[in-house]
């Protein structure tokens, strides 16, 4: 496996390990008007990343995981806003964190079509 396929198996699998093994940073990104908590949907969303890692893996299952991770690459949106925000109403984040905040906001668009060509 190469290309797109191993770019994405590889970007869903680490920030699948991350959001298990370091759930405090990510759910700060969670809205809190969200039910459940904000731990919850941390972990539930690690746990869909390493599926999609998986997903992409296994070669009976990559051509149909294109348009799920775009899917749930659209449903995280709202916390990479949240967190730009948040770090640019904040006194401890550099300026530079706060434009790569907005950097990653931006970025979600061609990584959401990026993932939906995975096959």
């Amino acid at each position: 496996m190469r290309g797109r396929p191993a770019l994405w198996a590889t970007v869903f699998g680490a920030a699948g390990v991350l959001h298990v093994v370091r759930p405090q940073f990510f759910d700060s990104l969670v809205p809190q008007e969200l039910p459940g908590g904000q731990r919850v949907w941390t972990l539930g969303s690690g746990v869909v990343e390493l599926g999609l890692s998986a997903a992409i893996l296994n070669p009976a299952t990559r051509r149909k995981i294109g348009r799920p991770a775009a899917l749930f690459l659209v449903g995280v949106l709202p916390g990479n806003v949240k967190m730009a925000l948040d770090w640019q109403r904040s006194k401890k984040m550099s300026p530079v964190m706060k434009v790569g905040a907005w950097v990653r906001v931006v970025a979600q668009v061609p990584m959401i079509v990026s993932a939906s060509r995975i096959r």
